[in-house]
Protein backbone atom coordinates (compact mmCIF):
# COMPACT_ATOMS: atom_id res chain seq x y z
CA UNK A 1 0.00 0.00 0.00
CA UNK A 2 1.39 3.53 -0.74
CA UNK A 3 1.74 5.66 2.44
CA UNK A 4 -0.76 8.67 1.89
CA UNK A 5 0.28 11.75 3.24
CA UNK A 6 -2.96 14.13 3.90
CA UNK A 7 -1.50 18.35 4.09
CA UNK A 8 -3.68 21.26 4.32
CA UNK A 9 -4.54 22.40 0.61
CA UNK A 10 -2.81 25.21 -0.62
CA UNK A 11 -3.06 27.82 -3.92
CA UNK A 12 -0.11 25.71 -5.37
CA UNK A 13 -2.05 23.58 -5.84
CA UNK A 14 -4.80 24.33 -8.18
CA UNK A 15 -3.34 23.15 -11.15
CA UNK A 16 -2.85 19.97 -9.78
CA UNK A 17 -5.90 19.66 -8.01
CA UNK A 18 -7.78 20.81 -11.43
CA UNK A 19 -6.17 17.75 -13.80
CA UNK A 20 -6.51 15.34 -11.12
CA UNK A 21 -10.50 16.76 -11.00
CA UNK A 22 -10.90 16.77 -14.84
CA UNK A 23 -9.35 13.50 -14.57
CA UNK A 24 -11.69 11.94 -12.41
CA UNK A 25 -14.56 13.31 -14.17
CA UNK A 26 -13.52 11.27 -17.57
CA UNK A 27 -13.73 8.27 -15.36
CA UNK A 28 -16.46 8.78 -13.40
CA UNK A 29 -18.85 10.56 -15.53
CA UNK A 30 -18.07 9.05 -19.28
CA UNK A 31 -21.65 8.62 -21.20
CA UNK A 32 -22.64 11.33 -18.08
CA UNK A 33 -21.38 14.41 -19.22
CA UNK A 34 -20.94 14.95 -22.72
CA UNK A 35 -17.48 13.69 -24.74
CA UNK A 36 -17.20 17.29 -25.99
CA UNK A 37 -16.88 18.89 -22.47
CA UNK A 38 -14.81 15.86 -20.86
CA UNK A 39 -11.96 15.82 -23.40
CA UNK A 40 -12.10 19.55 -24.63
CA UNK A 41 -12.99 21.79 -21.89
CA UNK A 42 -12.81 19.82 -18.49
CA UNK A 43 -8.95 20.56 -18.10
CA UNK A 44 -9.73 24.41 -18.72
CA UNK A 45 -12.80 25.31 -16.74
CA UNK A 46 -11.64 23.26 -13.61
CA UNK A 47 -8.04 24.95 -13.73
CA UNK A 48 -9.79 28.32 -14.01
CA UNK A 49 -11.86 27.06 -11.24
CA UNK A 50 -9.74 26.05 -8.70
CA UNK A 51 -7.60 28.60 -9.10
CA UNK A 52 -10.18 31.69 -8.60
CA UNK A 53 -11.71 29.41 -5.21
CA UNK A 54 -8.07 28.84 -3.93
CA UNK A 55 -7.16 32.30 -4.46
CA UNK A 56 -10.66 33.79 -2.58
CA UNK A 57 -10.63 31.09 0.02
CA UNK A 58 -6.96 32.10 1.14
CA UNK A 59 -9.35 34.38 3.22
CA UNK A 60 -12.17 32.38 4.22
CA UNK A 61 -13.49 29.74 5.66
CA UNK A 62 -13.88 27.48 3.40
CA UNK A 63 -10.35 24.58 3.47
CA UNK A 64 -9.18 21.73 1.45
CA UNK A 65 -6.78 18.50 2.19
CA UNK A 66 -4.77 16.86 -0.42
CA UNK A 67 -3.31 13.19 -0.16
CA UNK A 68 0.23 12.73 -1.01
CA UNK A 69 1.86 9.82 -2.12
CA UNK A 70 5.16 8.96 -2.91
CA UNK A 71 7.45 11.73 -4.86
CA UNK A 72 4.18 14.38 -3.66
CA UNK A 73 2.24 12.56 -6.13
CA UNK A 74 -1.81 13.63 -5.70
CA UNK A 75 -3.40 11.09 -5.26
CA UNK A 76 -6.74 12.46 -3.89
CA UNK A 77 -8.34 15.78 -2.41
CA UNK A 78 -11.50 17.02 -0.31
CA UNK A 79 -12.87 20.73 -0.01
CA UNK A 80 -14.80 21.83 2.67
CA UNK A 81 -17.33 24.75 3.08
CA UNK A 82 -18.11 24.63 6.98
CA UNK A 83 -21.46 25.88 8.47
CA UNK A 84 -22.67 26.20 4.47
CA UNK A 85 -26.20 24.88 5.52
CA UNK A 86 -28.50 25.82 8.49
CA UNK A 87 -29.92 23.05 8.18
CA UNK A 88 -27.66 20.25 6.85
CA UNK A 89 -23.96 21.50 8.36
CA UNK A 90 -20.22 21.41 6.98
CA UNK A 91 -20.56 20.88 3.67
CA UNK A 92 -18.01 18.74 1.35
CA UNK A 93 -18.14 20.15 -1.92
CA UNK A 94 -15.21 17.83 -3.72
CA UNK A 95 -13.84 14.68 -3.55
CA UNK A 96 -11.79 13.05 -5.89
CA UNK A 97 -9.25 10.40 -5.96
CA UNK A 98 -6.82 9.44 -8.70
CA UNK A 99 -9.15 6.77 -10.96
CA UNK A 100 -5.53 4.40 -10.58
CA UNK A 101 -5.74 4.60 -6.72
CA UNK A 102 -9.79 4.52 -6.23
CA UNK A 103 -10.23 1.17 -4.01
CA UNK A 104 -7.02 1.88 -1.78
CA UNK A 105 -7.98 3.98 1.13
CA UNK A 106 -6.99 7.27 -0.38
CA UNK A 107 -11.21 8.75 -0.46
CA UNK A 108 -11.27 7.02 3.04
CA UNK A 109 -8.37 8.81 4.83
CA UNK A 110 -9.62 11.99 3.20
CA UNK A 111 -13.35 12.00 4.59
CA UNK A 112 -11.51 11.11 7.92
CA UNK A 113 -9.34 13.98 7.74
CA UNK A 114 -12.23 16.14 6.95
CA UNK A 115 -14.35 14.70 10.10
CA UNK A 116 -11.20 15.59 12.55
CA UNK A 117 -10.63 18.92 10.91
CA UNK A 118 -14.11 20.15 11.57
CA UNK A 119 -13.99 18.12 15.16
CA UNK A 120 -10.71 20.26 15.80
CA UNK A 121 -12.39 23.52 14.79
CA UNK A 122 -15.22 22.58 17.07
CA UNK A 123 -18.18 21.65 14.92
CA UNK A 124 -21.03 19.84 15.88
CA UNK A 125 -22.87 20.29 12.63
CA UNK A 126 -23.73 17.46 10.31
CA UNK A 127 -21.82 17.14 7.10
CA UNK A 128 -23.16 16.71 4.36
CA UNK A 129 -22.53 16.24 -0.11
CA UNK A 130 -23.91 15.34 -3.10
CA UNK A 131 -23.27 12.69 -4.88
CA UNK A 132 -24.43 12.03 -9.03
CA UNK A 133 -27.28 9.92 -8.86
CA UNK A 134 -25.44 7.98 -11.45
CA UNK A 135 -22.14 7.38 -9.82
CA UNK A 136 -23.35 4.09 -7.38
CA UNK A 137 -19.85 3.53 -6.94
CA UNK A 138 -19.14 6.43 -4.75
CA UNK A 139 -22.87 6.10 -3.20
CA UNK A 140 -22.04 3.09 -1.98
CA UNK A 141 -18.71 4.27 -0.43
CA UNK A 142 -20.76 7.08 1.50
CA UNK A 143 -22.89 4.58 2.57
CA UNK A 144 -19.59 2.48 3.54
CA UNK A 145 -18.79 5.29 5.80
CA UNK A 146 -21.89 5.47 7.18
CA UNK A 147 -23.72 8.14 5.38
CA UNK A 148 -27.30 8.19 4.90
CA UNK A 149 -28.78 9.12 1.73
CA UNK A 150 -31.75 11.28 1.53
CA UNK A 151 -33.45 13.18 -0.99
CA UNK A 152 -32.82 13.61 -4.58
CA UNK A 153 -32.86 16.74 -6.36
CA UNK A 154 -31.07 18.64 -9.85
CA UNK A 155 -27.78 19.60 -9.01
CA UNK A 156 -26.70 23.06 -9.79
CA UNK A 157 -25.20 22.90 -13.66
CA UNK A 158 -22.24 20.79 -13.82
CA UNK A 159 -20.47 20.64 -17.44
CA UNK A 160 -23.41 22.56 -19.01
CA UNK A 161 -26.49 20.78 -17.77
CA UNK A 162 -28.07 19.65 -14.56
CA UNK A 163 -27.92 16.16 -13.23
CA UNK A 164 -29.83 14.35 -10.47
CA UNK A 165 -28.06 14.08 -7.65
CA UNK A 166 -28.41 12.46 -3.88
CA UNK A 167 -27.55 14.37 -0.52
CA UNK A 168 -25.35 12.11 1.45
CA UNK A 169 -25.38 13.15 5.15
CA UNK A 170 -23.40 12.27 8.28
CA UNK A 171 -25.68 13.57 11.30
CA UNK A 172 -22.02 14.05 13.57
CA UNK A 173 -18.26 14.08 11.94
CA UNK A 174 -17.57 11.41 14.91
CA UNK A 175 -19.77 8.95 12.96
CA UNK A 176 -17.94 9.01 9.95
CA UNK A 177 -14.47 9.01 12.26
CA UNK A 178 -15.53 6.02 13.16
CA UNK A 179 -16.29 4.51 10.04
CA UNK A 180 -13.39 5.99 8.76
Amino acid sequence: MTPILLRPMAAADADAVAALHAASWRSAYRGVFTDAYLDHEADTERRQAWRDRLQSSAAGADWGLVAEGEAGRLLGFAYVMPAHDPVWGDYVDALHVAPDFKGGGVGRRLMQGVAQGLRRSGSDRSLYLWVLDANTAARAFYERLGAEVTDLQLSEPLAGQQHPVWRCVWRSPAILASHA
